[in-house]
């Protein structure tokens, strides 16, 4: 099966799954919830080299999936989605392993590998996601790879998953997919950090006006960078700090002078619940952004909430 034939069926299930399992198609899309209101038990366990292993019910008596909790967030909800879309798609048990195959990625996958991983891109990527996403970026459609970065950061979706599903969108062309797939999402978070950048497996967050008002989800040593002109953030709430998470005890390059309000805050492990974010500008324009901390996701307790 092509990746043509993979897309259209997919889209339609991933369409379908928003409406039966009530998903807001226009923000970031919680596909744990949905898991659970489909019916599929979630535990997350280290599993090494696997992503993620989809149980039908035939096997165990009810659906369930295992997470890999040794991947990123970002990780875990894409191979979330894939595994929503091994029950969705009515494939049965299978095992989802780091590699599928070897080569270019997706060559020599089996026709329900590539169902399940289309999918998990138009489940959590719809088009109305995606513009909201854009307009928090202050974009019309992306112009470059830190553009892509930046969009990813909203939707809650890999680095290189968002680049290949933009295209299917028509939101970018071929050229500019082979181009910004050479880009590793590491090199675009320094980037875009201006000075110390997140460990490995931790975001750069750039917040422009237009994102006055939105919820953003966050995790443990992300960077949050303030980009609303003439403004500071009004406090460091508890659970985060103007200092990187491994040098919390030395100052940071980008530790503010006392009479100056940061413009950068990191979020800690101790960031456990929303929390509000103010920043006022010199023409007292006020801006509002919510922060709503990820759990740490282990066992089966935290696939809950």
């Amino acid at each position: 099966m092509s990746w043509n034939a993979a897309h259209g069926p997919a889209m339609i299930a991933a369409a379908q799954a928003h409406e039966a399992l009530g998903a807001a198609v226009d923000d970031y899309i919680d596909v744990f919830a949905a898991l659970r209101r489909a019916g599929v038990e979630v535990v997350g366990q280290d599993l090494g080299g696997l992503l993620g292993l989809y149980i039908d019910a035939s096997t165990a008596g009810l659906p369930g999936c295992l997470i890999n909790t040794g991947l990123e967030e970002v990780s875990m909800r894409h191979t979330a989605a894939h595994e929503l879309g091994h029950h969705r798609l009515g494939h049965g048990t299978n095992i989802d392993h780091q590699q599928q195959s070897s080569g270019r990625w997706g060559e020599g996958w089996p026709q329900h590998e590539k169902e399940a991983e289309a999918f998990a891109s138009w489940f959590l990527m719809p088009r109305p996601a995606v513009r909201s996403a854009l307009l928090r970026c202050q974009l019309t459609r992306p112009q470059s790879a830190l553009d892509v970065y930046r969009l990813a950061r909203w939707l809650g979706t890999p680095y290189a998953t968002t680049v290949r599903h933009l295209v299917r969108l028509k939101m970018i062309d071929r050229q500019s997919e082979t181009l910004w797939l050479k880009h590793s999402p590491g090199s675009l978070k320094s980037e875009l950090s201006i000075g110390p950048s997140p460990a490995p497996g931790s975001h750069t967050h750039v917040l422009l006006p237009a994102a006055h008002n939105a919820v953003l989800y966050v995790s443990s040593g992300d960077l949050l960078r303030l980009a609303v002109p003439g403004a500071g953030f009004d406090t460091v709430p508890d659970g985060l700090s103007t200092s990187p998470p491994a040098s919390d005890t030395q100052m940071s390059l980008l530790e503010p002078p006392a009479h100056q309000t940061p413009d950068a805050l990191w979020v800690s492990e101790l960031l456990e619940r929303d929390t509000t974010l103010t920043a006022t500008t010199a023409d007292a324009e006020v801006f509002h952004l919510t922060i709503r901390p990820v759990p740490q996701r282990r066992g089966s307790d935290q696939f809950r909430t």
